[in-house]
């Protein structure tokens, strides 16, 4: 079942007026890849609001934007971590199961990029809502001169989500948001996939006894290369179908997290150090390089054409 009603809340939204805003709200990591503190779920203002009846837009509470920051961050070093694991596992021969790490990178930054673009997936209270730091401002509005122009953010209360619907859900976000830093084929090739499609690929891993994707279960692929696995396009009938995906959504969030780095030392510290941009000239990562020289030869063929 699709919740297209509920993300159709989640409105127009321009990157540029986001990262100015966030700039106001740098967290005081304690380190490098710290966990969110006390994190979205356990924020005592929020957990005050009766989410099946309060449903609705709220005056800012104080941690709200900090904290979903910092958990947009945190998400970025999972996403990094797993692309790495990924492609780790891929230089070893183990293609089919780094396809299903592919799988779990794409997630997770999927739900990275969202937080970065002002959408937040907490749980509160056992209530599954979406908060949405950056709602359009309602025409009657008028702010005040001087003042800062989010002050308010809104509650969509949710079911459970299952993957399927954070895949929607993000889908939505991307057709809607504005990011000048974006590659732009790239977030035309997520659009293009229909969000129920991305799943079936993981999930038969886990709920198919019969399922394997390819011949390693027994050995590894020799050589191990997963070049041809990239693809030119992100087609869910292709095999590698999964690793571009990983690719595609880690470049986007690597180039939101960028930009916002080339205002804030401290987000700069947090990307610089981050798992893979870290280990960025390792063999492990060959394939990820490849991908980007795949973008700008692309890239240059359209300007030439």
């Amino acid at each position: 079942m699709s919740l297209r009603p509920k993300w159709q809340k989640l409105r127009r939204r321009h990157w540029v007026e986001m990262r100015d805003s966030w700039l106001f709200h740098i967290p005081r990591f304690p380190s490098v890849g710290a966990r969110p503190d006390p994190g979205l779920e356990h924020l005592e203002p929020l957990l005050g609001i009766d989410v099946l009846k309060d449903n609705g837009r709220f005056p800012d509470v104080p941690g709200l934007r900090t904290l979903t920051l910092w958990e947009a961050v945190f998400l970025f070093h999972k996403c990094s971590h797993t692309n790495l694991a990924a492609q780790r596992l891929g230089q070893q021969g183990m293609h089919s199961w780094c396809l299903f790490n592919a799988y779990h990178s794409a997630y997770l930054g999927a739900r990275g990029i969202m937080s970065l673009l002002g959408i937040a997936l907490p749980n509160l209270k056992g209530s599954q809502v979406a908060i949405d730091l950056y709602p359009e401002p309602l025409k009657e509005t008028r702010l005040p001169m001087g003042a800062p122009q989010f002050q308010e953010f809104l509650i969509v209360p949710l079911p459970p989500l299952d993957q399927r619907h954070l895949w929607e859900a993000f889908q939505r976000v991307l057709r809607m948001s504005e990011a000048s830093c974006w590659d732009t084929r790239l977030r035309q090739e997520l659009l293009d996939v229909s969000y129920e499609k991305i799943t079936p690929p993981r999930n038969r891993f886990l709920y198919r006894a019969h399922y394997w994707p390819l011949n390693d279960l027994i050995s590894d692929v020799e050589p191990p290369d997963l070049t041809g696995f990239i693809g030119t396009d992100l087609v869910e009938e292709d095999p590698g179908f999964l690793l571009r995906l990983s690719f595609d959504v880690y470049r986007l969030f690597e180039q939101l997290m960028s930009d916002l780095a080339a205002y804030s030392a401290i987000v700069e510290e947090q990307l610089k150090t981050s798992r893979f941009l870290w280990n960025s000239e390792v063999p492990d990562v060959r394939y990820y390089r490849d991908f980007l020289s795949q973008l700008h030869v692309q890239a240059e063929s359209l300007q030439g054409t």
